[in-house]
């Protein structure tokens, strides 16, 4: 019933087109579109930016110790960077309608040869409503780790509520003692530091929305137009993953980020397997489809 109550936003749009960028303005929810290179220049509130990094597409998460059971940093180790190195296609802007504006980037991932197209709707109320979407077609990949994006949030708004599967680490097979219900925890509770090695940690499934704040209430909010993952750490993926092997570090090792790095997922790979020298995630939780998409929206919480 959640995701069927969602009404479309009111609000003053104002829209500023040219050849190069897109500008908009609803209230104090402001924002910036690089039209030419299809990239987020800005979005604030009040002049207070809302995002350090603006959503990109990832597809990988550190290794687990049961990841590197059953050799997965070899096997998928594709995904590792198959984000990185894409293309920008084609970028399209429609015209303004009473329901707002839409944007929309297709790129090219060069690594794996695959079109990856993200979809920005600009509600009424400076909302943005991201949809990605990628389809494989015939490309012989293997399993994907995870399908989602990731963003960076200010340090500040370290103040974490959501609305889903909590209020401990949970992941899709590993989920069923974690219920679901509104949260509100401090970031340092996001990390889960009893892992003796860093890794993937944190994650929450069958989110509703999350919100990060600072002190004062600011931030911004993420409801999935769907069930999605999140974690939200002082760390990013790469800080967790130490590569092909396993290394001698530990979480006292890690040097927090000055931000917070943010993962929305549509899906992650089970983190379980029947032992942790070699047995997958039983085949529910792996993600081996072609087609995937999901949609989210991003706004102020002020």
């Amino acid at each position: 019933r959640f995701f069927n109550d969602f009404k479309e936003p009111e609000g003053s749009l104002q829209v500023i087109q040219s050849d190069t960028h897109l500008s908009f303005r609803s209230g104090k929810t402001a924002g910036k579109f690089d039209i030419r290179n299809g990239r987020w220049i800005s979005y604030e509130q009040a002049g207070v930016p809302l995002l350090e990094q603006f959503p990109e597409p990832y597809f990988w998460r550190a290794p687990t110790d049961n990841d590197f059971g059953n050799e997965m940093p070899q096997r998928l180790g594709i995904w590792r960077a198959a984000a990185a190195n894409r293309k920008v296609q084609h970028v399209k802007t429609g015209a303004q309608n009473p329901k707002g504006i839409m944007l929309s980037v297709e790129y090219l991932l060069t690594d794996i040869g695959v079109p990856y197209t993200v979809t920005y709707h600009i509600l009424n109320n400076g909302a943005v409503r991201v949809s990605a979407s990628m389809d494989l077609g015939n490309a012989s990949l293997p399993e994907m780790p995870r399908f989602g994006m990731r963003m960076q949030v200010p340090e500040a708004c370290n103040s974490i509520s959501f609305y889903g599967r909590g209020p401990w680490e949970n992941y899709a097979d590993r989920n069923k003692a974690a219920f679901i219900g509104l949260y509100h925890q401090a970031l340092q509770e996001q990390f889960t530091a009893n892992y003796l090695r860093p890794q993937e940690n944190g994650y929450r499934t069958d989110v509703r929305w999350v919100a990060l704040a600072d002190s004062s209430g600011k931030g911004i909010k993420v409801t999935g137009m769907q069930p999605v993952g999140f974690s939200a750490l002082p760390y990013t993926a790469e800080d967790l993953d130490p590569g092909l092997t396993k290394k001698q570090q530990h979480p006292f090792n890690l040097n927090e980020r000055p931000f917070i790095s943010l993962h929305i997922d549509l899906e992650q790979r089970g983190v379980g397997g029947d032992n942790s020298w070699g047995a997958l995630p039983h085949a529910p939780y792996r993600l081996t489809g072609n087609k995937y998409s999901y949609s989210y929206m991003i706004e102020p919480l002020q």
